[in-house]
């Protein structure tokens, strides 16, 4: 059950229903929980497999095959290792989990195939310092540096990775293990801050509560994880940068005196050297505010960098009325002094917010409403002093990303963007519809890449989406058709009287296509 499929949302679903008996409510409170805290494909395994527990299988997990066409630029929200170029793309799933006792583990890789078709893009310039690929982000130099290439080459990209696997072993009171499955922090649904699934899996390792703790004050969750993100190739030529530290901590409290809400606090640190990685420096890193030097071995000394995202993320259900909001607010910069924190409390702040509604159309039909809104752009503080775009670095100069995708919200830096749905679904149909708009790396919009007073490169977006249980499989599709204005901020007011401007506007129509195993509602 991977994430952002359809056997996600429908799960999602089920914890928005009345439950008659004690074990019901249960089952709810705890699917409740994992839409609030932390989620991955094996958390929403266990959780499906919880109402029939086995001690000891072996279980073949069913495969998934998606194809995503784009015809004139990559767009890509949400799918794990796969970049969804121009043209045909392809990510496949398959595997096996096994249980014995205590011990758990499933073997997922997934084979992903890019077509990376050609379209425009403005190369990184090859005269200017620091050197990067030709194929690196030319709005995102120092200071605001980030791994986020335009386009990863101009070849077809076709790869195995481990995808979605974990081994993990239950202790009495907390899960440890090793992943490199991708791991989704907080509640949000499309735009999550600190962690989701628009980039390859993190390898980590990993400490949890098992589905909380419960105390007389109520259910306690906490996760920490330490992990490698790894740079793509096509940012530098400096092999002595490639892997970065990520190490992160989440705590979340679902009160004894109403178990609809959840509240958390998440804080993830990414650190490097100027040299290799030192993973067992990850931890100092994560509680220390600096760490200005490090000493290897042999007695040089080398400048620590490091720089962290902190969130705190609230959730209410309601299960009488078939009602969830969420909310995620996060800081990208540490602040300076208490005076600090005071006067700028808005300084390189982001949030998402959203909310998600059903209703019983009879028989085993719902009515779904979804919507969700995310800014990460540039706060009002900019006027008066530096504010460095969400998810770059002045001091790790690859940016809160995994292979040049960003790790969080797959807008990515500087953007904001709003969503929302309408579906009708049953146990083997659904249809529904969709818009939204994407303002990409406003943060950038002042920069001398492209020379001439610019607008903002923003897309709108409309779709259908609708699936089908054929036997025992499901068959989805999703049609999106938008437009991008100003693409790459290729735009220029022509006549400031009148409002008339000229540039670059392009059309992209995506085409998606699932085959996945059939879920009921």
């Amino acid at each position: 059950m991977l994430l952002g499929s359809e056997a996600e949302e429908r799960l999602r679903l089920e914890s928005l229903r009345r439950r008659a008996t004690a074990a019901e409510r249960k089952s709810a409170s705890d699917l409740s929980i994992a839409f609030s805290t932390v989620r991955s494909a094996s958390v929403l395994a266990s959780l499906a497999r919880s109402r029939a527990p086995r001690r000891y299988a072996v279980d073949v997990l069913s495969p998934e095959v998606r194809v995503v066409q784009n015809s004139g630029l990559p767009f890509s929200i949400n799918e794990g290792p796969l970049w969804a170029a121009r043209g045909t793309n392809t990510i496949a799933t398959a595997g096996v989990a096994l249980h014995i006792g205590p011990l758990s583990a499933q073997i997922a890789p997934q084979y992903i195939r890019s077509e990376n078709r050609r379209f425009q893009v403005i190369p990184y310039p090859q005269g200017n310092v620091p050197a990067r690929s030709v194929w690196a982000n030319p709005f995102h130099p120092p200071a605001s540096s980030i791994d986020l290439p335009l386009r990863f080459g101009d070849r077809p990209i076709e790869r195995v990775v481990p995808g979605q696997s974990r081994i993990a072993l239950d202790l009495p009171l907390i899960t440890v293990g090793a992943s490199t499955e991708n791991v989704w922090w907080g509640p949000t649904i499309r735009n999550p801050i600190l962690l989701g699934a628009n980039a390859e899996g993190i390898p980590h390792l990993l400490a949890e509560t098992r589905q909380g703790l419960a105390t007389p004050v109520g259910r306690l969750h906490a996760v920490g994880m330490l992990g490698r993100l790894r740079e793509s190739s096509y940012f530098d030529a400096n092999p002595s940068n490639d892997v970065r530290s990520l190490s992160g901590v989440l705590f979340a409290w679902t009160p004894w005196f109403d178990q609809a809400f959840t509240i958390g606090v998440a804080r993830l640190v990414m650190s490097t050297t100027t040299g290799q990685v030192p993973i067992r420096h990850a931890a100092n890193a994560f509680l220390k505010v600096s760490q200005p030097i490090l000493s290897d071995p042999n007695g040089s000394v080398t400048t620590a960098r490091r720089d962290q995202i902190a969130t705190l993320f609230a959730r209410y259900a309601i299960p009488s009325v078939g009602t969830e909001a969420w909310a995620e607010w996060a800081r990208f910069a540490e602040p300076v002094s208490l005076r600090d924190a005071l006067e700028y409390p808005g300084y390189s702040f982001g949030f998402t917010a959203g909310l998600q509604w059903a209703r019983s159309l009879g028989g085993s039909r719902l009515l779904r409403l979804q919507g969700e809104a995310t800014n990460l752009e540039p706060d009002a503080s900019i006027r008066v002093r530096p504010v460095a775009t969400t998810y770059t670095s002045r001091t790790v100069l690859q940016g809160f990303t995994n292979h040049g995708r960003t790790i969080g919200a797959p807008i990515g830096p500087g953007a904001s963007s709003q969503w929302i749905a309408a579906d009708i679904l049953g146990d083997r149909v659904r249809v529904g519809v969709y818009g939204g708009r994407i303002r990409w790396d406003n943060a950038t919009l002042w920069d001398p890449v492209v020379p001439q007073v610019k607008l903002e490169d923003v897309s709108l977006l409309g779709g259908l989406r609708g699936s089908v249980s054929l036997s025992r499989m499901r068959l989805s599709v999703d049609y999106t058709s938008a437009i991008r204005l100003s693409y790459l901020y290729q735009s220029k007011v022509l006549d400031p009287a009148r409002g008339t401007t000229g540039g670059v506007d392009l059309a992209n129509r995506t085409l998606a296509v699932t085959l996945s195993t059939a879920v009921g509602r």
